[in-house]
C-alpha cells in the first residue's frame, strides 16, 4: 500500500500524515483487521468525539475515511461521525461542499455547527468587513433546512450585520427540538463601557429569534456576548446555564423582563453576567423582592459600576453557591475606573443577611443571600480595593479550598499573602494561583518571615505562580524551600497562561 505524501493531504501536518501511514500499516498488520464493522463503527465514533477542539473532529474523520477502503466503507455508514459542521472565515468553496456532504452523511443525527466568521486582519470598520449580511445568508440557506437537527449552534463574528441575519433568519423557524445549546458572540467588549451605545444604532431594534421563542423545546445552556435578542420573547426558560456579556446597557432587558427570565429558569446552575445586566429604573420596583435560585452554584460576576453592581446583586439569593468569580472590567473604559471595595463590604455583609448600603434601591434579601461561607472556589480579577475591605470579604471564606488571584495591585497582595501563606485567612486552602502576576508577587514570597509556619490545622497549600517572572537568585530558591517546608508547595512559571 503506497504511503501517503505531504502533497496529498492538504493541509496536514508532518505529524498528522505519520499518523495517517501509521494507521495504514497497522490495519494490515494486526488483528484489527479482523474486527466486526460494528465494532470498527464504534471505536470510530469514540476516536472522533474524545476532543474539545471542533477542527479535531474534521480531521480525524476525514483521517479515518482514507486509510483503506474497508474504513472508508464503514465510516461513511457511521453517521455519528459527520456531525461537526465547521465553517470559518474565509468560507472557500472546499467548505460548502464538505458541509454538503457531511449534513447528507450525519443523516438525521443531531448537529453541532461550529461557525467562526471573525477575521484577524479587521481594522475595526464595521462596514469594511469582508463578511457581512450576504455571506452570513448564504451560510444560513445551507444550514437553515437541518434546523431540527441543530443541537449545539456556536457563531463568532467580529460585526453585528452576520448576527443580525442569523436573528432574523431563525425568527422564521418553528421547531427545533433538538437544539440545547446556543452560543453567539459579536466579539467586541468595548460595548460595556459606561455610556457606550450600541452601533450601529440602525440595527439597534430586537429581533426576536427562533420563532419569538416558541421553537425552543430542550434549550439548557445560552451564551449571549454583545448580542441581544427580544428579550420579552426570548423563549430563554428551563436553562441549565446562562450567560449575558459585553452588552451596551441600552440593549439590555427591562428589570421586569430580566426578572421573567430568570424566575423561568428555577434550576438555573450558572450564571454569568459581564458588563451590564438589566436596565434598572430606581423609579420602578422590581416584580420580585428577591430572585431566589436555590440550584445555583457558580455565580461570575463581571461589573463596570460599583453601584450599579451593589444594586444588581441586591436582587439575588443564592444559597447553594459554591463558586464565585468577581472581574472589575472597567479597564475598558480607563476614564470610568472603579474602588471595588464598597463592593466587597457588601458581599461581606449580605453573608450574614444584613446590608449596610443605603445607596441602592431595592431591599436586600435576607438570611444570607451569597453564603461566602459555603464557598469552595474563588477567583477574584482586577479588583482593586483598600486591602481592609478584602482581608474582611476573604474571612469569611472559611471552607475555601481553591483561591485565583489575577491582577491585583501591590497593595491588596502585601495585605493578604502573609496570611494566606499562614492559613490565618482561608485555612482550608488547598490551592492558591497568582494568574497574571506582576513582577512583585515572586519577590513578595520569598521576603516571607523565615520560619513561618502554616496552622498546623490546616492541609498543605500548593502556591501556583504564573507570570512573566525570572529570578533566579539563590536567596529566592532558598526561601521557596523554606516555604516548602512550612507545607507551602510554591511553583513559578516563567511565562502567562490562561
Amino acid at each position: 500500500m503506497p504511503s501517503v505524501t505531504l502533497n496529498s493531504v492538504s493541509g496536514c501536518s508532518f505529524v498528522n500524515v505519520r499518523k495517517l501511514n501509521a494507521a495504514r500499516y497497522l490495519h494490515g498488520t494486526s488483528a484489527i483487521a479482523a474486527f466486526p464493522d460494528e465494532l470498527l463503527s464504534a471505536i470510530f465514533h469514540v476516536a472522533t468525539h474524545d476532543f474539545h477542539d471542533c477542527y479535531d473532529a474534521i480531521f480525524h474523520a476525514t483521517t479515518i475515511s482514507h486509510v483503506c477502503q474497508r474504513w472508508r466503507n464503514v465510516s461513511l455508514s457511521t453517521s455519528s461521525l459527520w456531525t461537526v459542521i465547521v465553517l470559518t472565515f474565509p468560507t472557500h468553496h472546499n467548505q460548502i461542499f464538505r458541509t454538503i456532504d457531511w449534513l447528507a452523511r450525519s443523516r438525521s443525527r443531531p448537529l453541532h455547527l461550529y461557525m467562526d466568521f471573525r477575521d484577524p486582519a479587521w481594522n475595526w470598520d464595521e462596514a469594511s468587513h469582508c463578511f457581512g449580511w450576504k455571506n452570513m445568508e448564504n451560510v444560513m440557506r445551507l444550514i437553515l433546512p437541518y434546523a431540527h437537527r441543530w443541537q449545539k449552534v456556536e457563531l463568532l463574528t467580529d460585526t453585528w450585520a452576520p448576527i443580525f441575519t442569523f436573528l432574523s433568519y431563525t425568527s422564521r423557524i418553528k421547531s427545533t427540538p433538538m437544539l440545547q445549546d446556543v452560543l453567539l458572540s459579536r466579539c467586541n467588549a468595548f460595548f460595556a463601557a459606561k455610556g457606550e451605545l450600541f452601533h450601529p444604532s440602525a440595527m439597534r431594534h430586537p429581533v426576536s429569534w427562533f420563532g419569538g421563542g416558541s421553537a425552543f423545546h430542550s434549550l439548557r445552556r445560552v451564551s449571549l456576548a454583545g448580542v441581544h435578542v427580544n428579550w420579552t420573547n426570548s423563549g430563554l426558560s428551563g436553562l441549565l446555564e446562562l450567560e449575558l456579556k459585553y452588552h451596551a446597557s441600552e440593549v439590555m432587558p427591562t428589570l421586569h423582563e430580566f426578572c421573567d427570565i430568570i424566575s423561568a429558569c428555577p434550576e438555573l446552575e450558572r450564571l454569568s453576567i459581564l458588563g451590564w445586566g438589566p436596565q434598572i429604573d430606581v423609579n420602578v420596583a422590581p416584580k420580585q423582592r428577591t430572585l431566589y435560585l436555590p440550584h445555583l452554584r457558580d455565580f461570575s460576576f463581571g461589573f463596570i459600576d460599583v453601584d450599579y453592581a451593589i444594586d444588581l446583586l441586591s436582587l439575588f439569593h443564592f444559597p447553594a453557591l459554591k463558586s464565585l468569580s468577581l472581574e472589575d472590567i472597567s479597564s475598558l473604559d480607563l476614564s470610568h475606573l472603579c474602588d471595588s471595595s464598597r463592593l466587597l463590604e457588601y458581599l461581606t455583609a449580605a453573608h450574614h443577611g444584613s446590608c449596610t448600603t443605603s445607596s441602592h434601591p431595592f431591599p436586600c434579601a435576607t438570611c444570607g443571600p451569597y453564603p461566602l461561607s459555603l464557598l469552595s472556589s474563588l477567583e477574584l480579577r482586577g479588583l482593586t480595593s483598600c486591602g481592609a475591605s478584602l482581608r474582611c470579604f476573604l474571612q469569611e471564606t472559611v471552607a475555601l479550598d481553591h483561591l485565583v488571584l489575577s491582577g491585583l495591585d501591590k497593595t491588596n497582595l502585601q495585605a493578604i499573602v502573609p496570611d494566606l501563606i499562614a492559613a490565618a485567612l482561608c485555612p482550608s486552602l488547598l490551592d492558591l494561583k497568582f494568574n497574571d502576576a506582576d513582577s512583585t508577587i515572586a519577590p513578595l514570597l520569598a521576603s516571607l518571615p523565615v520560619g513561618m509556619v502554616r496552622d498546623s490545622n490546616s492541609p498543605s497549600m500548593r502556591v501556583v505562580v504564573v507570570a512573566d517572572v525570572v529570578n533566579s537568585e539563590d536567596a529566592t530558591h532558598e526561601r521557596m524551600h523554606v516555604l516548602r517546608v512550612a507545607g507551602v508547595e510554591v511553583t513559578i512559571l516563567g511565562h502567562a497562561t490562561s
